[in-house]
């Protein structure tokens, strides 16, 4: 992501890819554990001067369908998205997406990391210090890195033409059957104080329709993170 926001500016989209990092991280400055095998790291540069400012968080909603897609491509069955953006394979982490907005000269442009992982080694999940997986051990086979990114892309590349085109409404159906968050839940960080939680459903915009325990007020979240509730 560092690498595509200072490439020059461009008014074409612009991917970079890598196989590993070494200042890799996630949402809210978190680390991202990027081993120089197994895993997959690419950042795509939009240029944002003719779509609607409002349809830019979207597209992380976007990215995420295009996982859960190629998830089922590859015959992974226990596939769920984790609102607003990981890709959750059998409960465990598999991907990760991380979306910023910047403005070189002026020019509005969207940057959107993901961090797939495709075939980390054992030894590197069990260092990431939270439940983890790769593509290749839920489909049960061998994955080869150029057929996974260009097959990504060009799921993803279908799916943000279908959201410019016809907005989030006509692919929430489909991103609610990636979701088991509805009818759980959660303690809600990272928009103010902690709150405890319930969803209730994923709305035609993108964001979440949840109902506060502690009072019954229903709100509507557009950021955020949703973390287990042990209570």
């Amino acid at each position: 992501m560092d690498a595509a926001r200072d490439l020059p500016l461009s008014l074409e989209t612009v991917t970079v890819v890598a196989r590993s990092q070494t200042r890799g991280r996630g949402r809210f400055d978190r680390i991202w554990v990027s081993p120089p095998q197994g895993g997959l790291y690419l950042t795509v540069r939009i240029p944002w001067e003719s779509r609607p400012l409002a349809q830019a968080p979207l597209v992380s909603l976007g990215c995420a369908l295009a996982l859960g897609r190629l998830c089922r491509e590859l015959g992974i069955s226990q596939t769920t998205l984790k609102w607003p953006n990981d890709l959750l394979l059998s409960g465990r982490k598999a991907a990760g997406i991380l979306a910023e907005m910047i403005h070189p000269q002026g020019r509005t442009t969207l940057l959107v990391g993901v961090g797939i992982n495709v075939s980390l080694p054992e030894s590197s999940l069990i260092s990431v210090g939270q439940p983890t997986t790769s593509l290749a051990r839920e489909a049960g086979c061998e994955l080869d890195y150029e057929t996974v990114l260009h097959r990504f892309l060009a799921i993803w590349s279908e799916v943000d033409h279908a959201l410019e085109s016809q907005g989030f409404a006509n692919l929430v159906e489909e991103f609610r059957t990636y979701s088991d968050a509805p009818g759980r839940t959660f303690l809600l960080v990272g928009t103010g104080p902690a709150l405890r939680i319930r969803v209730r459903k994923v709305l035609e915009d993108g964001s979440l329709e949840v109902e506060s325990l502690s009072n019954g007020e229903i709100r509507h979240l557009h950021g955020g993170e949703l973390l287990p509730d042990s209570t």
